[in-house]
Formats: C-alpha cells, sequence, structure tokens
C-alpha cells in the first residue's frame, strides 16, 4: 500500500467514528417516529370509522375527466385528496401526515389512481378505480358505471 492509500483510509475512519453517533441517533429517531406515526394512524383509522376518502392525481389524461364527471357525485363528507405535481405533493390541508398514511395505503393495494377508500373494523379497506376509469375515458363513456361502483363501494 500506498502512503496516500493508507492516508485516505485513516481519514475515513475517523470520518466514520466522527458521524457514527449522529447517524445512530437519526436511526433511533427515525424508528421512534415511525413507530409514534403508525399508532397515531391507526388511532386516527379508529376514530374515522366510516369516513370515505377519493384519490386521485394531476395526470394529463385522466384529471379533468375526474373533476368533471366523478368528484360531483361523490358523497358530501367524502374527503377528496388531489395529488398534484410531478413530485406527488400531497394538498390536504390540516390532517396532512395522517393523510399521507392513507395515500400510502391506498398505493399498497395496487392497481393504480384513482382509489375509492373507507375505514371498516378500524381498518382502511381500498379500491382502484383506474381500469374502469381508463376504460371509460378510451371509449368515449361517461362516468355513470364508475360513480355508481364508487357509491356501492362506499355503502357495502
Amino acid at each position: 500500500m500506498r502512503p496516500f492509500d493508507v492516508l485516505i483510509i485513516i481519514l475515513l475512519g475517523l470520518l466514520f467514528v466522527l458521524f457514527a453517533p449522529i447517524i445512530l441517533l437519526y436511526l433511533i429517531y427515525a424508528y421512534v417516529r415511525s413507530r409514534i406515526d403508525e399508532w397515531r394512524f391507526k388511532r386516527y383509522l379508529r376514530a374515522n370509522e366510516g369516513a370515505t376518502f377519493f384519490a386521485y392525481t394531476n395526470k394529463a389524461s385522466s384529471k379533468r375527466y375526474v373533476e368533471e364527471n366523478i368528484l360531483p357525485h361523490l358523497p358530501i363528507d367524502t374527503k377528496v385528496i388531489h395529488l398534484g405535481g410531478k413530485k406527488g405533493r400531497v394538498h390536504m390541508g390540516g390532517d396532512l401526515g395522517l393523510l399521507a398514511y392513507v395515500v400510502s395505503s391506498m398505493r399498497e393495494t395496487g392497481g393504480g389512481f384513482p382509489y375509492a377508500s373507507k375505514i371498516v373494523n378500524g381498518v382502511l379497506v381500498t379500491e382502484s378505480m383506474n381500469d374502469r376509469l381508463y376504460s371509460a375515458i378510451r371509449r368515449g363513456l361517461d362516468a355513470e358505471q364508475i360513480d355508481d361502483r364508487i357509491l356501492r363501494f362506499y355503502s357495502t
């Protein structure tokens, strides 16, 4: 080994020793924070039993269709979650942290946006409307079948 290589290894070792406590503290903080957020989300689900949600994106091929044909027919108490921008910014007001968990849980369902969700027995139940939506858009159909499916989903 050349002396320069030894010096680099020593410097890397010193940097590791210097930053290890900071990294360890951050990892502990991240773990505790995630546990607290999970607990808050479960409490939110229990406290909001029966709540309904509808989430859609800014995707150019569907945004206008959703806003003109689906949103006006949703139940009045449905929380509409609009995910806008290329980075998926969430515009959800005061419940931002917990509703971000709602969106994350929706994505676990698969199928793609838009999603209809409801809270049943402290669990978020979600259904993707993606296939129905894009089928209606491609065929030039009205949204009556999608609206009916969403209302049936919310009522069962």
